[in-house]
């Protein structure tokens, strides 16, 4: 498993992880939505992303973190309050794998690893060639 980690100022992640979140139609605006609450909700989320896998135990249980800042930055929360569930979380969170250089997903391969969860990077690198190519 690769160890990853990033600074809490360190904003490439977003670049990296290719992570947005978009805006809310007008009437669901809450006090406390701003541009910096949006950046931070977007750099945390991202980190988890980058750094942490899809479940949390080695039973397929879900990391929901993404869930939980979603959640809250909906609501208005702080950018603090964001930071402090981020931080709440990672302590149970398993790394991410690395990506299998050795290992290319492809259509006609992807059966052959589904089951796999080593492949994990793999499939999520696959999909995201799937949705540029499709445009998205």
């Amino acid at each position: 498993m690769a160890e990853h980690s990033h600074d809490d100022s360190d904003y490439s992640v977003v670049d990296r992880a290719r992570m947005t979140l978009g805006h809310a139609p007008a009437g669901l605006y809450l006090p406390g939505i701003d541009g910096a609450t949006r950046r931070e909700a977007t750099r945390l989320c991202a980190r988890d992303y980058l750094e942490h896998h899809v479940f949390f135990n080695n039973r397929g249980f879900h990391n929901h973190l993404n869930h939980h800042l979603l959640a809250v930055f909906a609501l208005g929360a702080p950018v603090k309050r964001l930071q402090d569930i981020f931080d709440l979380h990672k302590g149970m969170q398993r790394p991410s794998y690395s990506l299998e250089s050795d290992v290319q997903i492809t259509a006609d391969n992807l059966a052959d690893y589904v089951s796999d969860e080593r492949h994990y990077p793999n499939f999520i690198k696959f999909f995201q060639g799937e949705l540029e190519a499709a445009g998205e």
